[in-house]
This record gives structure tokens, C-alpha cells and sequence, in this order.
């Protein structure tokens, strides 16, 4: 796992870090909805995937972009 994307990602998201090991605070609280960085974060990972998806030769490309469109409908991402 590319743990440098993830935590930028998260940084990104809105999560916090703590002050003294650098590690990540989670928005998510057991038994309470999704708050916004928490969403945030789950479609900054959809988006990086579909990104992965559109990169890459033309043939692929065609593949890439309907597999994208997949991911995000799956997920209900826009």
C-alpha cells in the first residue's frame, strides 16, 4: 500500500493529525453517519482509482474509461 498517497489523501480530506507520533486523527465515530471528512476521504480513493484507470495507452484508455465510469457509479461518485 502506498501509505505517503493515503495520508496525503487524508490530509487533504479534512483529518487531522496528532502532535506527537504525526499519525492521523479518524473523523469516524462507531454508530454515527459519515461526517464530511470521512466522505471526502472514501472519494478522494474513488477518484485516484478512476484516475489509474484513464492513464496509459489509447487501447487501455477506451477500457479505463468505461471501467472508471463503473467505479464511480458504483460508489456514487461524480
Amino acid at each position: 500500500m502506498n501509505e505517503e498517497l493515503i495520508h496525503e489523501l487524508a490530509i487533504q480530506s479534512g483529518f487531522k493529525k496528532y502532535e506527537k507520533d504525526n499519525g492521523l486523527y479518524s473523523p469516524y465515530i462507531e454508530g454515527e453517519p459519515l461526517n464530511d471528512e470521512l466522505q471526502e476521504f472514501a472519494e478522494n480513493i474513488i477518484k485516484e482509482c478512476v484516475k489509474v484507470c484513464t492513464e496509459g495507452q489509447q487501447e487501455e484508455h477506451v477500457m479505463g474509461l468505461m471501467y472508471s465510469k463503473k467505479i464511480k457509479r458504483h460508489f456514487g461518485v461524480e
